[in-house]
């Protein structure tokens, strides 16, 4: 069953602004008929490449922007070096936030977009050749930072999906 949720600081109200309760059954159905909502967050993954990832230690946050690959579980692969701030982080506090958007390019410019959180880790010597070949299947430069970026993989623990044409301006839906 999919849930939604009003983001936090937002109307509490069960119905997006805008939309009836009937409205919004009618919506539901309909997505739930043509495409799950896991189907869909998948296309979204895949129609983007940058992720800001969340990290913090010693109580003091780090945002970084780095690009990612995704696989059907929604694990989340990004490729860096292990002396940047985040993956330091990572070293002592392996728990993130991930947030993944859009510009506003549309006419209407409604909002779009993936709120995670996740634990983090160095993809072990075992899983790196199928990780590397995700990875190289989006962005073919990969070879290119090979002598000093390592994989991380961002298992998420939460996925919450924003989609203000489907659910109204209010409203996300959670996915894991």
């Amino acid at each position: 069953m999919v849930r939604t949720r009003p983001l936090q600081g937002q109307n509490t109200g069960s119905t997006p602004v805008g939309a009836t309760k009937t409205k919004k059954k009618l919506l539901m159905k309909k997505i739930s008929k043509k495409e799950t909502i896991k189907k869909m967050v998948l296309r979204y993954l895949g129609k983007n490449r940058l992720m800001a990832l969340g990290t913090a230690a010693n109580n003091k946050p780090w945002a970084a922007t780095v690009f990612y690959a995704f696989d059907k579980e929604f694990n989340l692969i990004f490729y860096s070096r292990p002396d940047t701030k985040h993956c330091q982080h990572l070293k002592r506090n392996p728990f993130v936030s991930v947030v993944i958007n859009h510009d506003w390019k549309n006419a209407d410019g409604t909002i779009k977009g993936l709120q995670i959180t996740g634990k983090a880790s160095k993809v072990s010597k075992k899983y790196y050749p199928s990780v590397y070949a995700l990875y190289k299947k989006r962005f073919k430069w990969v070879d290119e930072f090979a002598s000093d970026h390592i994989f991380y993989l961002v298992k998420p623990v939460e996925i919450w999906y924003i989609d203000q044409k489907l659910f109204g301006h209010h409203n996300r839906v959670r996915v894991v």
